[in-house]
């Protein structure tokens, strides 16, 4: 779930992105699973769903060691990059890597 406010439009070739509504700090939790709220998939568990289940897993969730996540919100929507201005914390959480700007995309 996102921590920060952001507002999704079209990625220059990429279909629909998040952008960054305010200035955000380096080391800023952008994003955070709450349990509960948001999913988790368990590695052993992806055998017990159909093709188009785990069609959108490889396309909506992000992994971090044996679990899939996947927010509920428009966290469902950054794009990937190889020079991404976020990382994964290993604890379920998206960490601002460098300072995003006012209307930059959220990778």
């Amino acid at each position: 779930m996102f921590t920060i406010e952001v507002y999704i439009k079209e990625s220059e070739g990429k279909g629909l992105g998040v952008f960054a509504k305010n200035f955000i700090p380096k080391g800023t939790i952008i994003c955070q699973f709450v349990e509960g709220f948001d999913t988790k998939v368990h590695v052993k568990n992806l055998d017990e769903l159909n093709d188009i289940q785990k069609k959108f897993i490889d396309k909506y969730f992000w992994r971090e060691y044996d679990y899939y996540y996947s927010s509920c919100d428009h966290a469902i929507f950054i794009n990937h990059s190889y020079t991404p201005n976020t990382i994964l914390d290993g604890y379920g959480n998206v960490v601002a890597n460098f300072d995003i700007n006012v209307d930059e995309e959220i990778l």
